[in-house]
């Protein structure tokens, strides 16, 4: 059936493309398609020389109904000769300098299919945020209905929680594969959505973002990812201090006071799990992250410029290979079943080597800086809620990356390309917000 689909997927690419280039109005829904699909990726996405019993941060050539509607999208605006460009600011330069020092490491890879998924799905990633900063361009600005569609993602993985728990399952995990991909996914899209709230005006579409916050929130908390339990109030205190910094009103005050309540009533309820899962976290968990680290250092010592090849961790962290000899029980299997390192920097510069670690670094610095630089100039417009989100947002899951790498798995990815790509928009168009009001538009169909 999954093939079937596929071949469906495949063949409707030029009838859609051809529906978008005759009703243009059509394009805007089409943008929650980039989204929506990870409420049922592994329905809607096909892997070609899948290996399910991998333990890599790819285990296919996937192909998503999210990556053929993006593919749709760039292909409307290159037949209506919109000015689409495939690297248009310096995050994505940096970010495909960061593809290109993957390459070498392919010298050391033990497994070549195992690395070109992961090269694939870097590609793909790439034509999300291609399509979501192109959409942006032809739209004038038009980030509600993204956020209409994290939203819904959102809702609907709190609805799931919610019978999770009623089932009695200790950490939920909601529609994503891991409950720490689930909480990493919550803190970005709950600081978005406060920031919309939190800087927007009073009405009923404010409060529905409120509501979602909320559940975004609950969600996190229900997952009992001890790091993102720790992040999340930082990144939101961060969203906070930047929002009343920047752009301060006395309905902020009572907005803060509200949700210091509701705050309060949460940490009555789930205090006593959180604490739970403090103190009777098992030692061996600590112990495995900390010895699977000492690996991937050994790793970087021994291949220091190109790694030990993309996405060949889950091979090279068993023998023959000695870089898990330092641990005491030497229990390898043949099937690579060895967990993967906890955390996205060692990883990337285990797998890859340091210059791919330093750039991909200075990718992530570049958003947090764009972001971070954006603030002043869009103090008072209303898109100033994008930089305030996603500066607490990225500092949240920058910092839960040094304890996960969930980071990597594609839900999570699609999402952190989603916010670069309207970080990207605003870094070329802020000053058209600030001087009259957002960017036109491109003319709609009864115009053209």
């Amino acid at each position: 059936m999954k093939y079937l689909f596929f071949t469906a997927a495949m063949i409707a690419i030029l009838p859609a493309t051809v529906a978008l280039l005759c009703e243009r109005a059509w394009i805007r829904w089409a943008v929650p398609l980039l989204i929506l699909p990870l409420l049922v990726f592994n329905g809607t996405a096909i892997n070609f020389f899948s290996e399910e019993l991998y333990r890599g941060t790819a285990r296919g050539m996937e192909i998503s109904i999210i990556y053929i509607t993006a593919f749709t999208i760039l292909l409307t605006f290159l037949i209506l000769r919109a000015p689409v460009k495939f690297i248009p600011d310096w995050g994505s330069r940096l970010y495909v300098l960061y593809f290109l020092c993957c390459l070498p490491s392919l010298r050391n890879a033990d497994n070549l299919l195992f690395s070109f998924f992961e090269l694939w799905k870097m590609v793909m990633i790439y034509l999300v945020f291609l399509a979501v900063y192109h959409y942006l361009e032809y739209s004038g600005g038009d980030f509600d209905i993204l956020l209409y569609a994290i939203s819904a993602v959102v809702v609907v993985n709190f609805s799931i929680v919610f019978i999770q728990h009623i089932r009695g399952i200790y950490q939920a995990y909601g529609v994503f594969p891991h409950q720490n991909s689930l909480a990493i996914y919550m803190l970005l899209a709950g600081l978005l959505l406060f920031a919309r709230y939190f800087n927007g005006s009073n009405g009923l579409k404010n409060r529905f973002f409120f509501i979602a916050f909320c559940m975004a929130s609950v969600a996190l908390v229900r997952t009992y990812s001890r790091g993102a339990l720790v992040c999340y109030p930082l990144g939101g205190i961060l969203t906070l201090l930047c929002s009343v910094r920047y752009n301060f009103t006395f309905r902020k005050i009572y907005i803060f006071i509200i949700i210091c309540l509701i705050g309060l009533i949460g940490l009555f309820i789930f205090l006593p799990r959180v604490i739970e899962r403090f103190e009777r976290a098992p030692e061996s968990s600590g112990e495995t992250r900390k010895n699977l680290a000492i690996a991937a250092v050994n790793m970087m010592r021994d291949k220091p410029l190109w790694g030990v090849g993309i996405n060949n961790w889950g091979i090279k962290i068993n023998p023959p290979y000695n870089y898990s000899r330092h641990r005491e029980s030497k229990h390898y299997r043949d099937d690579y079943k060895d967990g993967i390192v906890e955390t996205i920097y060692l990883l990337v510069g285990a797998e890859c080597g340091i210059p791919c670690l330093v750039l991909l670094l200075l990718w992530f610095l570049f958003y947090w800086i764009s972001a971070l630089r954006l603030l002043y100039p869009l103090r008072r417009t209303q898109v100033f809620y994008i930089p305030a989100g996603a500066l607490g947002g990225l500092t949240g899951i920058f910092l839960q990356s040094a304890l996960e790498w969930v980071l990597k798995q594609q839900i999570n990815f699609m999402l952190l390309v989603i916010v670069f790509a309207c970080i990207s928009f605003l870094n070329r168009h802020y000053r058209e917000f600030i001087s009259d009001g957002p960017p036109a538009a491109a003319p709609s169909p009864e115009k053209t």
